[in-house]
């Protein structure tokens, strides 16, 4: 029974690829405007304020995002640095068409290859899953956020995203951990605990925090 809703579920989550693109531009402009993320994990002293960027997955302990610039084109790539998204996970890049940002079954965090907008099967887009908390009382920069350090953001986060499958059975909560990434162990990845999550080992986050961007835009041709 839960298998047979299970893949119901999945099918609704592909109906807004078929209804179109204004659904998509829509959904691409709710939560923040331009921003980056950090993890947020309030009085750890490590993890909070780890920048987020992407290397294959959402990582932390990666001090600049990897990017792609075709040949043809080199002269003309934008020479940012940051992992920089608009509204709900919609990353900023320059090639045609854009790319998307999904959850994996098993909680993993990716963008698409450029020139592609297929999820694989089992997968959230990012229009599913996640919600942007507006702070109305930004909290302070933790005093023990090293400044200096290029691993980490200090300034103060305008908001957080938190994750919770929409396909979750009885009982299951969603969240945000920090696992050892599989093939780099000096990288920590960002995870989506889904329903098909099943890693240990992993350091809970509260969620990733939003900080506003006003870098070159779009700061890479392609993630």
């Amino acid at each position: 029974m839960m298998s047979s809703l299970h893949l119901l579920l999945k099918a609704v989550a592909l109906l807004p690829i078929a209804l179109g693109s204004p659904y998509l531009q829509a959904h691409r402009k709710d939560g923040p405007g331009l921003h980056t993320l950090t993890a947020y994990v309030p009085g750890d002293k490590v993890y909070d304020g780890l920048k987020v960027e992407y290397g294959g997955y959402l990582n932390l302990f990666q001090e600049k995002t990897g990017q792609y610039c075709p040949t043809q084109v080199q002269p003309n790539c934008p020479n940012g640095t940051e992992l920089v998204f608009s509204g709900t996970f919609y990353p900023s890049s320059m090639v045609p068409g854009g790319q998307e940002f999904y959850v994996s079954g098993d909680g993993s965090t990716h963008i698409t290859v450029q020139h592609s907008h297929a999820f694989p099967p089992g997968s959230y887009p990012y229009y599913y899953g996640w919600t942007w908390t507006s702070f109305t009382n930004r909290p302070a920069p933790s005093a023990a956020c090293p400044t200096d350090d290029p691993l980490y953001n200090c300034d103060i986060p305008t908001g957080y995203f938190t994750f919770k499958a929409p396909d979750g059975p009885e009982g299951y909560e969603g969240g945000l951990k920090a696992c050892r990434n599989v093939y780099d162990e000096s990288v920590t990845s960002v995870y989506a605990v889904t329903p098909g999550f099943n890693l240990t080992g992993c350091v809970k986050m509260k969620g990733l925090a939003t900080h506003a961007y006003s870098g070159v835009n779009p700061p890479v041709w392609a993630y």
